[in-house]
């Protein structure tokens, strides 16, 4: 890993943002984290940040890597609603869930892209869902919305194909989060994922050993 190779990582005040943090440091990582409205960098304010604005991300993202090259982007942001049957769902539901899942993943790869295309290198890895790949009873603008996530990100991925940098998706069940063990209390979580397990695929796949996965949709689930 070059030296000062500086990572991002979006949703760090996240139960699984958490965790990729934790990762990365781990692995040797300088880490900037993205916590809602700012961005946080060797425990100090770098810049503040509206992920739902494409100008505030670049800038954002261009204050951050000052001084530093960018060599990984992992971008956690994303929200979880179940609603009612397609008969009865409101637009707003749509527009939320598109807002926070595909509009912040289109601004952060922008933002990610428009400093890694010009050093010629980096990784991008974006937290989707299974849901993007089935339709789910009650979930169609969730799903909807991490399926034009899943697509986005291709796409992307295949604008720069042929370029050392890379971009792929990672596609985890449920995982076990105090949240969702409120909201399923008669479910099992041992059946579900680890955070660990999810941060560890993320960060295998901005590491150095994953420069041949370029445009994939990882599923990350237990058997």
């Amino acid at each position: 890993m070059p030296d000062q190779a500086l990572a991002i990582v979006t949703g760090a005040n996240g139960n699984l943002g958490h965790a990729v943090v934790s990762r990365l440091v781990a692995d040797g990582f300088r880490v900037a984290q993205v916590e809602r409205t700012r961005i946080l960098l060797d425990g100090a304010e770098v810049a503040e940040v509206d992920l739902s604005n494409s100008a505030s991300t670049r800038k954002a993202f261009e204050l951050t890597t000052r001084g530093a090259k960018l060599q990984a982007v992992v971008h956690t942001v994303g929200t979880f609603r179940a609603g009612a049957p397609l008969v009865d769902a409101a637009d707003e539901e749509f527009t939320e869930l598109f807002q926070t899942n595909v509009m912040t993943t289109l601004h952060v790869v922008q933002a990610a892209l428009a400093i890694m295309q010009p050093q010629k290198s980096g990784r991008i890895a974006v937290v989707a869902s299974l849901d993007a790949l089935q339709g789910v009873a009650k979930r169609a603008a969730y799903g909807a919305s991490k399926a034009a996530q899943l697509r986005l990100v291709e796409s992307a991925a295949a604008d720069v194909k042929g370029t050392p940098i890379t971009l792929n998706t990672v596609l985890p069940g449920t995982m076990d989060t105090p949240q969702n063990r409120a909201a399923m209390p008669k479910a099992d979580p041992s059946k579900w994922l680890r955070l660990e397990e999810v941060a560890n695929v993320l960060a295998y796949l901005v590491s150095d050993a994953a420069s041949g996965i370029h445009g994939q949709s990882i599923r990350v689930e237990r058997s």
